[in-house]
């Protein structure tokens, strides 16, 4: 099992123009570890572009 299993990442996110974030810059996106991936393709396919990247 990887060090990494169970832990969350943190997402910064900038340029996804969201309905529910008003007039933010940016916003950050917590997922767990084995989502990253998926959550990352997911910014892409809006337009996002991934500012920062933290594991917590």
């Amino acid at each position: 099992m990887s060090d990494y299993a169970g832990r969350i990442v943190e997402i910064t996110v900038t340029g996804v123009c969201r309905q529910d974030v008003k007039r933010v810059s940016s916003y950050t996106v917590k997922v767990p570890h084995s989502r990253m991936n998926e959550a990352m393709r997911e910014i892409y396919l809006l337009g996002g572009k991934v500012a920062d990247v933290k594991v917590l």
